[in-house]
């Protein structure tokens, strides 16, 4: 039986800079190990609300030389600020606008779906509540968005402070 790394596309990317924003302590761990268990080698970052996350993307204060992430893992609802405010405002700044936003939600409102799309969010992704399911889940993306996708490029811009 061939490895993984022999299985693994030459292309692909294990060196995928993410941001999770997420709540919940727990999930956010979870999904955080579950992308190490799908081959990540970076680090996973974890932001709880939404005005943090804001502050993340925007290199404010203590974020300052954090790098600008490869694709964002939103979920909805958040405290400070709902994740679909967060949303709105990575796609209304320049800077932030062209980084891929994955909404991973327990909602299945549709209203809520929707205004994720018209919104510009990247895909709306229901969380599985089966922990194999939910480790598949994290395989896939990771796959999807490190292999399959075309990525925009990191530009001088992203490096600076997005305001």
């Amino acid at each position: 039986m061939a490895s993984e790394d022999a299985i693994r596309p030459p292309w692909h990317n294990n060196e995928l800079d993410v941001l999770i924003i997420e709540n919940d302590p727990a999930a956010a761990r979870l999904t955080q190990e579950a992308f190490r268990e799908a081959g990540l080698l970076k680090a996973v970052k974890s932001i709880p609300d939404g005005d943090e996350a804001l502050a993340y993307l925007r290199r404010e204060g203590r974020h300052a030389l954090e790098p600008h992430p490869d694709v964002i893992f939103l979920d909805l609802h958040l405290p400070k600020k709902s994740g679909l405010t967060v949303l709105a405002e990575i796609k209304e700044n320049s800077h932030l606008s062209a980084t891929p936003v994955v909404i991973v939600s327990g909602s299945e409102n549709p209203q809520e779906i929707r205004e994720a799309y018209e919104l510009h969010a990247s895909c709306y992704i229901r969380k599985p509540n089966d922990l194999d399911e939910f480790l598949r889940f994290i395989k896939v993306c990771f796959e999807f968005w490190g292999s399959v996708v075309t990525l925009p490029p990191k530009s001088a811009a992203a490096a600076k402070r997005s305001n």
